[in-house]
């Protein structure tokens, strides 16, 4: 096309010239007199432009075409080449969907750049304080998620209600999809009951009815008027909730409490404002509460952070760690797709000579090359969405329920430009070095007949040998890093959470304020169904207010009889917990001094209390606990003494990473805060009886058909979820490390094998010179150990410095732990030396005659 274009312009051009020159003009004007005929100079020029470029991309497409001849010519080699990238590549694609949807993607909230979260919880109080106060903001709310009793259905359910202040759901700027949010005015003491509920709740609840708006519903006892109904797509930024009241209409005691900090509070900055500028206002105001309420304000120190840091500053360090490992997979994959390119560059270099010979360039050559690189490489990142698609999958159902953001994870535009990019990076840079060899073939050399040990190939072949160390380096990085990650696991799982969990099932409830408002009423319910339930066959029954490894649990600050007097404000903060029944026998926990609760701990007996070997460990290092007097700092009238009767063991409470914070332990029936109505039941039987849970729940209900009963959890199920961040962690670069060990020994023996395929002559010469098997082994396997101790030194040298940076996901183990180190180390090397010693034991069985006539 190009020739036929260029001949014509020439033709008319010359011709016109010569016209011009016969009319007698000079030879100079009369070419540009023919070139201003058919268009000006800067037309000309374009048109050249234009002609080269579809020239261009007509041999671009005959190379495309070419390379896809010269792929279906040798499936054994573009099957093996994509299946490698494949792996590579759909890991990376997998891993950074899940960072692409929670750590890239923007919030689902208007101007979520804008949206700042206070880190501690606040009181209600609080936040209208610093919602006058704070001129950074523009907005801000506060929420808090309860579970209430919805008795609309067939049974009594619990669902989740946030209680919130009416500028919150204005704050994250969500409108509702029916009906309308509540304003200011109706957020107030004595105000009108009003919520706003979810599209879920809508759905199962409200039957999907569009006139939903209006209806009344019943939570926790008290009737709701339905005013709106949010989107599908509205979600709360960690917690979910059902339903949305006024914080004054779901629990006035708690609204006007500024000592209760229980509120998650979003703050929206205004247009131009900083966090540092946000921030130093709240710390004015942290000194100004502080000396206006010393003993609810004295030590809190508002942190500010953006909503975004806040979600995923947890998981970022892991998810890097995890995408920096599934990248030096990335590089073995390719190390083995450069090794594949070069036996095939060399293999094919006589016709490249050939072409050479001809007159093509040797970017011509290059760029021929290079295109059958690039698609082999799209082709393997084509496959390897299949399975980054597979890898989602698995992510996903290993639910790690820590991860923020996981209806963020999907395949979006993002991810697709990812793949295309790897894809092509991977088939220039990966491409180039092989092609570029052996289009530098001496030309003359390479179309001897026996041309097979040109300087090419023996440069090639070393090449091939660094590859091949650098892939093993990289293969015991990861199996070092998945060594450190398993070993801290087993350390993790193994910690002793202070109970026995095995046989134990939990479940919560929570008394209606409308019926059991008053403590004698919880107190009598409590005592009737532990009574109960005690008498079932084979069961233990007892109670807590909240359960180890829940997530939560409410503290106190604390005053010691006999102590010198501590500034209001500054006691110590300690975990308060109440029981009641057998709890400590029900959970095992040991009881190390003194006595437990009994039945004779009631109402109208002095006051006990039991604590916990950290609480004596932290207030009592040199005196005996039992028979002191503590109570709790802030008490109005006179002070509420309760003895210490015993001492219990430690109990890990908000996880068996997590040191444990001293606690109290106080009967429920001598608490005078009707307030904690919530309980969880600890029920311990001879065996796991898969009626357990009906019996129980026909039990609480013959006492109260109206008390929902949710959370239902087997102790052994709680700790393992506990742990699936770390065994999330674990299993994947575990699963990277054994496929980067696959990949290594796959190039390992490749290169092995060619390399004993190239010396096939020598290893003739050297047999029928007296050579014997063991001599031609020691000489295939020599060239396996010395890659083996290359790769093993710089692996652990990278090792060394990257393993570092999983310091944060480790447990009770050094980043530079020997052992680890060791077995990598060992394992790789075996690896290693098993790879060579296949096309070793190929080599001992040359016959020195057939190999003679090799070349």
């Amino acid at each position: 096309m190009m020739a036929d274009l260029e001949r014509d312009i020439r033709h008319h051009i010359e011709r016109e010239t010569e016209d011009n020159i016969a009319r007698g003009m000079t030879p100079e004007d009369a070419r540009y007199a023919a070139f201003r005929k058919f268009g000006n100079v800067t037309r000309m020029k374009e048109e050249t432009r234009e002609v080269w470029s579809l020239v261009w991309l007509e041999q671009l497409l005959q190379d495309i075409r070419h390379g896809l001849r010269m792929l279906r010519k040798a499936p054994g080699f573009t099957s093996v080449a994509i299946l490698t990238l494949a792996l590579g590549i759909g890991a990376n694609t997998a891993i950074f969907s899940v960072i692409n949807g929670v750590l890239l993607s923007p919030l689902p909230y208007k101007d979520a750049k804008q949206l700042v979260v206070i880190k501690e919880n606040d009181s209600p109080p609080n936040v209208k304080d610093i919602q006058r106060q704070v001129r950074a903001f523009s907005q801000g709310g506060g929420i808090n998620v309860e579970q209430m009793d919805y008795t609309g259905g067939s049974e009594p359910v619990q669902v989740r209600v946030g209680l919130i202040n009416a500028e919150f759901l204005e704050t994250l700027g969500v409108q509702p999809k029916l009906g309308r949010i509540m304003a200011p005015g109706e957020d107030v003491q004595g105000g009108p009951r009003l919520a706003v509920v979810s599209d879920h709740f809508w759905q199962n609840y409200l039957g999907s009815d569009a006139d939903a708006v209006g209806e009344t519903i019943h939570l926790g006892g008290k009737s709701f008027t339905v005013i709106g109904v949010m989107p599908a797509s509205f979600a709360l930024p960690v917690e979910h909730a059902d339903v949305f009241v006024s914080l004054w209409a779901g629990n006035p005691r708690a609204a006007a409490d500024r000592d209760v900090h229980f509120m998650h509070t979003y703050w929206r900055l205004k247009a131009g404002v900083t966090l540092a500028q946000a921030q130093s206002e709240m710390d004015a105001i942290d000194r100004q509460l502080a000396e206006q309420y010393p003993a609810e304000e004295k030590e809190r120190k508002r942190q500010l952070v953006s909503l975004h840091e806040w979600l995923v500053g947890d998981v970022r360090p892991a998810l890097l760690v995890l995408f920096g490992a599934v990248g030096l997979v990335l590089l073995i994959a390719c190390a083995n797709f450069a090794s594949l390119l070069m036996v095939r560059a060399f293999a094919g270099r006589q016709e490249l000579v050939i072409r050479a010979a001809l007159g093509a360039g040797r970017g011509r050559l290059i760029r021929k090359a290079l295109t059958e690189s690039v698609l082999l490489s799209v082709l393997g990142g084509a496959s390897g969405l299949l399975f980054a698609q597979w890898g989602t999958s698995v992510l996903l159902a290993l639910k790690p329920e820590k991860l923020a953001r996981l209806s963020g994870i999907h395949m979006d535009t993002r991810v697709l430009l990812f793949v295309l990019a790897i894809s092509v990076v991977t088939g220039i840079v990966f491409g180039m070095a092989p092609v570029w060899i052996a289009a530098g073939a001496d030309v003359a050399e390479a179309l001897k007949e026996g041309g097979r040990s040109t300087t090419a190939s023996t440069t090639g072949n070393r090449i091939r040998k660094i590859l091949v160390t650098s892939e093993v380096a990289v293969a015991l990085v990861l199996l070092v890093g998945a060594g450190l990650l398993m070993k801290g696991f087993s350390r993790l799982y193994s910690v002793n959470p202070g109970f026995n969990p095995t046989n134990v099932t939990t479940m919560y409830l929570q008394l209606p304020t409308t019926r059991y408002g008053e403590i004698p009423k919880q107190n009598e319910f409590r005592r009737q169904l532990l009574t109960r339930l005690n008498s079932m066959p084979g069961v233990q029954a007892a109670m807590v207010t909240d359960i180890p490894l829940g997530g939560n649990y409410v503290g106190h600050r604390l005053v010691i009889d006999g102590r010198p007097p501590v500034a209001v404000g500054g006691e110590p903060l300690v975990q308060t917990l109440s029981v009641m029944g057998n709890y400590f026998q029900v959970m095992q926990i040991p009881l190390r001094v003194g006595r437990d609760f009994t039945p004779v701990d009631r109402e109208g007996q002095p006051l006990v209390a039991i604590v916990n070997e950290e609480m004596v460990r932290e207030f009592f290092t040199h005196e005996d606990p039992i028979g002191v007097r503590i109570c709790w700092a802030g008490d109005t009238g006179a002070p509420r003494w309760m003895t210490v009767i015993g001492v219990v063991g430690d109990v890990k409470h908000s996880g068996l990473n997590q040191p444990t914070d001293p606690a109290v332990y106080t009967p429920f029936s001598q608490n005078d805060e009707a307030w904690r109505r919530f309980m969880t039941l600890a029920i311990r039987a001879r065996d796991a009886s898969p009626g357990l849970v009906d019996e129980v729940k026909r039990q609480i209900w013959s006492l109260d058909g109206q008390i929902p009963v949710s959370d239902v959890y087997a102790m052994n199920e709680l700790i393992a979820t506990s742990l699936v961040q770390q065994r999330f962690n674990m299993l994947l670069l575990g699963l990277f490390a054994a496929v980067a060990l696959t990949l290594a020994a796959v190039g390992i023996y490749g290169a092995m094998a060619y390399s004993a395929n190239a010396r096939t002559h020598e290893i003739g010469i050297r047999t029928a010179l007296g050579a014997q098997q063991r001599d031609v082994l020691r000489l295939v396997m020599r060239d396996g150990a010395r890659i083996a101790l290359f790769g093993i030194a710089s692996g652990i040298a990278g090792a060394l410095a990257l393993t570092r940076l999983m310091a944060s996901l480790l447990f009770e183990v050094k980043p530079t732990d020997p052992a680890t180190f060791a077995g990598g180390a060992l394992l790789l090397a075996f690896v290693v030396l098993a790879a060579c010693y296949i096309p070793a034991r190929r080599a001992m069985r040359v016959d020195p005659v057939v190999a003679l006539r090799y070349e």
